[in-house]
C-alpha cells in the first residue's frame, strides 16, 4: 500500500475513540453514559476564543476532506464568501466527524441519514438537518470473473470487507434483510465480515482475499478501469436500489448531510441558510470542472494515472453522487424519511425511537 492511501485512510489511535467504536457501542445497546470521559475537544485548540466585538460567532463545521472545498479554498471563494457575509467557518477535516460532534465542539457536521439515530441517542444532541450533499455511493464490489450479483448469491460463511461495523454497513445490513434475509452484522450473522479502510479494500478483493467489499467507487477506480473489478446489484448506486423497497422513485439515501445541533441551528437560520448556499456554488463549480478538480485533487480520488481520471469521470457520468441542489424541499424530505420505517422494521432503529428532525430549506 502506498503512503499516499496509507494517509488518507489513517485514523487516529491513543485514547481518543472515534465514530466507528461509539456507534458499535450504540449498537451494542450501550447508553449514552458509555461515552467516555474526554471524548471531545481534541480538534480545535481554540474552541473558548472569544468572538471579536462586531463579528459573528464562528460556524463550528467537521467534515471529511473534501475536493470542493479545496478547490473552493484555492480558488479564494471561501475567503470571498466571509467578506459579503461577515461569517466565518472554521473547519476540521477529518474523517472522524462524529467525534468532533459528539464532544460539543461543533456548531455543524456532515453525516448520513442512517447514522442521525444513533448520533442522537448516544450523545443525547437534538439535531436538525437542513442540507444534503452525497448520496451514499456504495455498493458492494467483487472480482470481475466472480459470479456474484447481489449478497444473496455469495456463500453464507465467506469473508466480505467493510469500513465500519455501522456506516454504510446499516444500510446494507438493512438491504440484506429486506431484500434476501440475510443477518449482514458484524460478529453475527451470515457473513465474515471485517472492517477494513476504504483504501486498501478493493486490492484484498482483487488478491482474492475477501470475496467482496462495500468500498468507495474512487478507492476502486483504478481496478474497475482496468477490468479486475465489478460493482454488484448490476452498478447500482443504492438509491437505485432502495427504490424497489420503497416502491418509490428518490434521489437520496444520503451519506453526507449538513446536519447542525438543534439549539444552534434554532438560533442561526440565516447563518446555515448562507452556509447552505456556499455549498451550492461548490455544487455548481463541481459540474463545471470536473476533470480539473479530479486531476488537480487525486488525493480524494485514488487517481495514480491519468486514465483515472477519464475513467472516474465517465463512472461518475453514469452514477454522479453529487446532489443538484443542497437545499431541502417537503417532498424530498418525505421520501428520505420513509428510510427510518425501513430501519425499524429490519431492527437497525428502535421501534419507538424519535425519528430526526429535517427542515425544508428550499422550494
Amino acid at each position: 500500500m502506498n503512503n499516499r492511501r496509507s494517509g488518507r485512510a489513517h485514523r487516529d489511535n491513543g485514547t481518543r475513540v472515534g465514530r466507528r467504536e461509539v456507534l458499535r457501542l450504540g449498537l451494542a445497546g450501550a447508553g449514552a453514559a458509555a461515552l467516555p470521559a474526554g471524548l471531545g475537544g481534541c480538534f480545535l485548540a481554540d474552541d473558548d476564543q472569544k468572538t471579536a466585538p462586531g463579528r459573528a460567532a464562528p460556524i463550528r463545521f467537521a467534515f471529511a476532506p473534501d475536493a470542493i472545498w479545496d478547490f473552493m479554498t484555492d480558488r479564494g471563494m471561501i475567503d470571498a464568501w466571509e467578506k459579503d457575509t461577515g461569517l466565518v467557518v472554521q473547519t476540521s477535516s477529518t474523517w472522524d466527524e462524529f467525534t468532533f460532534f459528539a464532544g460539543g465542539h461543533g456548531d455543524i457536521v456532515s453525516t448520513a441519514t442512517y447514522e442521525l439515530p444513533l448520533l442522537e441517542k448516544q450523545t443525547g444532541i437534538t439535531t436538525v438537518t437542513f442540507g444534503k450533499y452525497n448520496l451514499l455511493r456504495i455498493t458492494p464490489v467483487t472480482r470481475a470473473d466472480a459470479p456474484y450479483r447481489t449478497l444473496a448469491d455469495i456463500p453464507k460463511g465467506a469473508k466480505i470487507a467493510l469500513p465500519s461495523a455501522v456506516s454504510s454497513t446499516l444500510l446494507w445490513g438493512m438491504f440484506a434483510k429486506e431484500l434476501h434475509g440475510l443477518d449482514f452484522r458484524v460478529g453475527r450473522g451470515d457473513f465474515d465480515l471485517v472492517v477494513e479502510d476504504h483504501f486498501v479494500m478493493a486490492e484484498h478483493v482483487d488478491r482474492g482475499e475477501v470475496e467482496a467489499a462495500l468500498v468507495i467507487p474512487e478507492a476502486a477506480i483504478g481496478l474497475l478501469r482496468e477490468g479486475k473489478l465489478k460493482v454488484m446489484y448490476d452498478n447500482r448506486l443504492p438509491y437505485e436500489i432502495y427504490g424497489s423497497i420503497c416502491n418509490c422513485t428518490h434521489k437520496g439515501i444520503m451519506g453526507n448531510l449538513f446536519t447542525a445541533t438543534r439549539s444552534w441551528y434554532d438560533d442561526h437560520v440565516d447563518e446555515a441558510t448562507a452556509f447552505a448556499d456556499l455549498w451550492q456554488r461548490g455544487i455548481d463549480l463541481w459540474r463545471d470542472n470536473q476533470a480539473a478538480i479530479i486531476k488537480n485533487y487525486p488525493q480524494h480520488f485514488s487517481i495514480e494515472k491519468e486514465a483515472d481520471v477519464t475513467a472516474m469521470q465517465q463512472y461518475l457520468a453514469q452514477h454522479d453522487w453529487f446532489v443538484d441542489t443542497v437545499r431541502l424541499d417537503q417532498p424530498w424530505i418525505e421520501r428520505e424519511m420513509r428510510l427510518y420505517d425501513l430501519m425499524k422494521r429490519s431492527g437497525f432503529m428502535a421501534g419507538d425511537a424519535p425519528v430526526p428532525r429535517f427542515e425544508a430549506t428550499g422550494s
